[in-house]
């Protein structure tokens, strides 16, 4: 199994953890704009407004290269009540990884999450807002089911203009227009305005 197929597997069974540890909402590369990154897992508890985000990696060396992680201030720790590191059994040691983080390896055979060390709750004031999670959770949630599984061919299209943009340099931006099912292409330089008529 490749790295990108493991770190793939590994967000799904975040996933399914974090739902059983009684939160209500779980999603999968939620961004924080506030530290320009974006979450593997995260899950809501609404009645308690607490948040769960879970960092994935599949190697030791992928960890490494993650320097943010290394240091509470700059990592999701105070983003979120409780933070996480999953990995496959034994990747990575404990003694890498800071004492606030919680510890989850999981069998890759089995899809079995053993807990190795449980996270301190960081009880300070969160430097993203708990609405803020919620509402890009909720968002990141709704986008994953339309695009990804119900509408997988917008998510193609959308890919496919990306792609253009990227190559003439001139059209900056992408906006889905949900309510009649179409996305707005729009250009800041050349003012044009580009519609997909591909109804739902």
């Amino acid at each position: 199994m490749a790295e990108g197929e493991i770190h793939k597997k590994l967000k799904v069974i975040g996933m399914k953890w974090l739902k059983e540890k009684v939160t209500d909402i779980v999603a999968r590369e939620v961004k924080y704009k506030n530290i320009r990154s974006v979450a593997d897992t995260v899950g809501i508890n609404i009645k308690r407004k607490e948040v769960r985000i879970i960092e994935v990696k599949a190697t030791k060396a992928d960890y490494i290269r993650d320097e943010k992680l290394m240091d509470i201030d700059k990592s999701y720790y105070k983003h979120c009540n409780y933070f996480y590191i999953m990995c496959p059994i034994d990747v990575i040691p404990l003694e890498f990884v800071p004492i606030e983080y919680g510890v989850l390896y999981v069998d890759l055979t089995t899809n079995e999450v053993i807990v190795k060390r449980n996270p301190k709750k960081y009880t300070g004031r969160l430097k993203t807002q708990f609405n803020t999670s919620l509402k890009n959770t909720v968002k990141v949630l709704t986008n994953d089911l339309l695009y990804h599984f119900l509408y997988p061919q917008y998510n193609i299209q959308v890919k496919e203009y990306k792609k253009k943009i990227k190559r003439s340099k001139k059209i900056v931006k992408i906006k889905k227009w949900p309510h009649f099912g179409h996305f707005l292409i729009y250009s800041k330089i050349s003012f044009s305005i580009y519609l997909i008529l591909e109804e739902i």
